[in-house]
């Protein structure tokens, strides 16, 4: 019998049901992404689902698994699956589908609770004053703000709350993928607002692009969900010139926030703006948020350009 607890344990997650969440292999140790559930009559007697990503995902983290010995290792010799294995794996992961549903269903209810119930926020939240702008589409409770994450209807279903010392939580079990932050993306009329429209990552980091440009503004929250927004934005606003500002992780080996990006970029064809002209491998990471204000503007206008 596989040892869920010592499953989570040994990656950092938690057990939650009869299942265990873990980081998907890549991401953040924060990211429960991958859920991990017995399934009797599935291979290795394990279902894996990786949220955030995919297929080989899963297999990978079977490996991982058989890596340290929470699975015995391969004989060697494959086999097909049989038609009761493929039953097995279709009725969990439409069980683990159906959960995962409800459980974003909750939060969200949950959030819009919260939501309504915030004020508005204040300028002088130690967050806000540190990073130098003000309290941009969002509201606060007690300590915490309240940054919303809505779908492309404005539908709430998620909040991403911000302590004074930057720590940031999602709702546990809310929805993340394909939701996002806007500011100014529209006039009051409904209509778009002048000038391009630039998604990234966080709030921070766009909330520091709109006070020093005035621009319609979309966080994507994380790295991994630029492409969902934008291929969303480009149906929402199929005309408008759209820029990806990427954050420049150039102090990871991969450099997610530039791979995310440009990968974002590809797919509704828009330029690429990043924090500074040119980075090295080992340099400080770095986002729009942590250059001067009044060199934001240029940065976006060269991407623009094609330079």
């Amino acid at each position: 019998m596989v040892d869920l607890r010592a499953i989570a344990q040994r990656y950092g997650g938690k057990v939650s049901g009869n299942e265990c969440l873990i980081p998907t292999p890549g991401h953040s140790p924060r990211d429960r992404g991958t859920a991990i559930r017995v399934a009797p009559g599935a291979p290795d007697g394990l279902l894996v689902t990786c949220f955030n990503g995919g297929q080989a995902d899963a297999l990978t983290v079977k490996d991982m698994l058989r890596e340290d010995g929470f699975l015995p290792p391969r004989d060697g010799r494959a086999r097909p699956i049989t038609s009761a294995e493929r039953r097995a794996l279709r009725d969990a992961q439409l069980a683990r589908v159906k959960e995962r549903e409800a459980a974003q269903q909750t939060a969200a209810m949950v959030a819009r609770g919260i939501w309504n119930n915030g004020r508005q926020a204040d300028a002088t939240h130690p967050y806000l004053v540190r990073k130098g702008f003000g309290a941009f589409s969002i509201r606060q409770t007690g300590g915490m703000l309240l940054v919303p994450m809505i779908d492309a209807d404005f539908t709430l279903w998620n909040l991403q709350r911000i302590r004074g010392d930057g720590t940031k939580l999602f709702l546990p079990s809310g929805r993340t993928k394909g939701l996002f932050w806007p500011h100014a993306a529209h006039q009051a009329d409904g209509k778009p607002s002048d000038g391009p429209l630039v998604i990234g990552e966080g709030y921070s980091t766009m909330a520091a692009i709109h006070a020093a440009t005035g621009l319609g503004v979309i966080a994507a929250m994380t790295a991994r969900n630029l492409e969902a927004v934008a291929v969303t934005m480009r149906r929402m606003f199929p005309g408008r010139a759209i820029v990806i500002a990427a954050d420049d992780d150039s102090h990871l080996k991969d450099n997610l926030g530039m791979n995310e990006a440009q990968k974002a970029a590809r797919a509704i064809g828009a330029p690429v703006a990043t924090p500074r002209a040119h980075s090295a491998p080992g340099e400080p990471g770095a986002d729009f948020g942590d250059i001067p204000p009044q060199a934001i503007a240029p940065r976006l206008a060269a991407a623009i350009r094609g330079e």
